[in-house]
């Protein structure tokens, strides 16, 4: 009579059957929490855009005028951030010294109480790119508002659309305007 081999390991189609499961269960994992962080990042954008826009809104009855740039020496995004901060008046000129700002103290990690504007150097005072050269230094960060992906939120006035008031959105997870396909903008 034939003695039956003894098997103390695990046949290769074992081994590769656990190796399919344990990839299975880490995709599902990775689709979870990667579901969860997009979530997380619409809901800060959304956020943000309504507080923005509150912000806007309260310069409108300070100054009685949207926050603007008659003659484009900054960009949307830098009119925004400057008009907010103080240093933009309702003619969309520099203003210094600021006016109160309009934002939140935290609105988008950015802390307008951490600065002293006595403390502006004088290559600052003189122009909107040395203002704008100073900001970047002093926040470590662009001076603009950013949504959770890295892009500038959008800042439009007066509108293409013609419609009254401005608007602010984010561009959503994909950097892009909608093609209406893909209508993707946080507004």
């Amino acid at each position: 009579m034939m003695a039956k081999p003894n098997h103390n390991g695990f046949t290769l189609i074992e081994i590769l059957i656990v190796i399919l499961i344990l990839g299975i269960l880490l995709g599902l994992v990775f689709l979870s929490t990667s579901y969860v962080f997009e979530n997380q990042a619409l809901k800060k954008a959304t956020v943000d855009v309504e507080l923005l826009k509150t912000s806007v809104e309260e310069y409108k009855v300070r100054h009685e005028a949207y926050p603007n740039c008659p003659n484009d020496i900054c960009t949307p995004g830098e009119c925004l951030f400057l008009s907010l901060a103080g240093f933009h008046n309702e003619d969309g000129n520099l203003q210094i010294p600021p006016y109160q700002p309009t934002l939140s103290p935290d609105l988008l990690d950015y802390d307008f109480n951490s600065f002293n504007p006595a403390q502006i150097p004088p290559v600052a005072r003189n122009g909107k790119q040395g203002l704008l050269a100073w900001f970047a230094e002093l926040l470590g960060k662009d001076v603009a508002f950013k949504d959770p992906w890295g892009n500038e939120y959008v800042y439009e006035f007066p509108r293409e659309d013609g419609a009254s008031g401005p608007r602010i959105y984010s561009l959503g997870p994909d950097g892009r305007e909608g093609d209406g396909f893909d209508e993707d903008n946080i507004e």
